[in-house]
């Protein structure tokens, strides 16, 4: 059967065709040191859609790997249910016994299994004849949490992953970290993944783990191994692409292997290259089609609430806010300026204020917002996404240093890609 698309470009799962091994950082065996130095967390922290669990599940092996996710744990005892249910551990186990004068028939029912480890449902039992009185008994014993995923995969090659550790409310990741610390000690081997910003909250949570802690950085990857995707992947679909159009694909991943995958995937479905094909061919891809290529992918980036409340603004009393016109016929107040200008060629996730003010003259036709304008807008833009999602942190202004940075490449496709800033209300 010959292998489809959708099995070598794979944004939302591992990808076992295009894994690409980063030039010159040894990622792998950064994480490979600390799950082998007993006692240690492997903290990995980037930016979003950095590839921070394609990179532990490379390392350990899909099916060593135990994935479980910060969002919506309240008590850090869920983190472990959280492991035993992956593990298809059951919720009770019942052990009973007949007696039957000096016969006994006993039996005892323990958990299905997930992991080799977990044993297999089984029943046991010796049976003998004796008339007499008869006795039964039964125990029923639950979960124990920590002390049982300790009893089946400490000192094991088996790694559980709590990705978006900063997800946990405050209080809890306190509690969590030292349950985290705990099972260390037992021998259980653990990653935890996080955005940047919040990447020493495992730290910040309980001090006493600083020494313990293997922190390894993602940056944002290089057009080179960006690159290197796209290059794979077509060459296993029996496709060539000429240097232009993996270079428009890797300027708009900005950064992100995972949007690289679906940009590449999107390409092949617009391109009709759903299997890898017979004989090597070469692809053009006219202007059109990339840009059908780009707005198909931007149906995955979806930002809608945020921009949103972006473009909307902060609430103004009686006074209405100056309008300007821009390039591409439509027109909007200094809101929608600043984020036409963060939407504008090229792509970038990090802004100074001069480019910044350099952007919205150049979509503006005639007169531009000011410069304390544009300064209060991000401001506010700041205050209005910490507000309304707390746990995105898509954009953060820096006062100081005068920097707007979008950390999500996914939000900065979506503003040049999804038509919603054209939008006329």
């Amino acid at each position: 059967m010959p292998l489809r698309a959708t099995d070598v470009f794979t944004p939302g799962s591992f990808p076992v065709e295009t894994y690409v091994e980063r030039t010159g950082v040894g990622l792998e065996q950064m994480v490979r040191d600390g799950l082998e130095t007993p006692g240690q967390i492997v903290s990995l922290v980037g930016p979003s859609k950095s590839g921070k669990t394609v990179l532990v599940e490379k390392v350990v092996g899909r099916d060593q790997l135990i994935t479980i996710t910060g969002a919506g744990i309240q008590h850090a005892d869920e983190i472990w249910a959280r492991v035993l249910d992956w593990m298809d551990a059951p919720s009770t186990v019942t052990k009973s016994s007949l007696t039957s004068g000096a016969a006994t028939l006993s039996g005892s029912a323990s958990g299905s299994a997930g992991i080799p480890m977990l044993a297999k449902a089984t029943i046991e039992g010796t049976a003998g004849v004796e008339i007499g009185h008869e006795r039964g008994a039964s125990t029923t014993t639950v979960r124990r949490g920590l002390a049982q995923v300790a009893k089946e995969i400490a000192g094991s090659d088996f790694v559980v992953l709590l990705d978006d550790f900063h997800y946990m409310p405050r209080e809890v990741q306190a509690e969590a970290a030292k349950s985290l610390k705990e099972a260390t000690r037992l021998g259980i081997k653990l990653c935890t993944a996080a955005v940047r910003h919040r990447g020493d909250d495992v730290v910040r949570a309980n001090p006493e783990l600083r020494g313990r802690v293997r922190a390894v950085d993602l940056e944002y990857w290089s057009g080179a191994d960006l690159g290197k995707i796209a290059a794979s992947g077509f060459h296993a679909l029996n496709v060539r692409v000429n240097a232009t159009t993996a270079g428009k694909l890797v300027s708009e991943s900005a950064g992100s292997p995972q949007l690289m995958q679906q940009l590449c995937l999107d390409a092949c479905f617009r391109l009709e290259v759903r299997e890898a094909l017979d004989k090597r061919r070469d692809l053009e891809v006219s202007a059109d089609q990339m840009d059908e290529i780009f707005e198909q992918t931007s149906a995955t980036t979806d930002f809608r609430s945020l921009v949103d409340v972006l473009d909307a603004g902060a609430r103004t009393r009686g006074t209405e806010r100056k309008a300007y016109s821009f390039s591409d016929g439509t027109s909007g107040d200094v809101y929608r300026c600043v984020l036409k200008a963060v939407a504008a060629d090229p792509p970038r996730l990090s802004f100074a204020y001069e480019e910044l003010t350099r952007r919205t003259q150049e979509v503006c036709l005639g007169e531009s917002p000011v410069g304390s304008s544009i300064v209060g807008t991000c401001q506010q833009m700041n205050n209005l996404a910490l507000a309304k999602f707390p746990n995105e942190r898509a954009i953060d202004w820096d006062e100081q240093k005068q920097v707007l940075d979008l950390p999500d490449p996914y939000l900065v496709f979506h503003l040049r890609w999804s038509r919603r800033l054209q939008r006329v209300d």
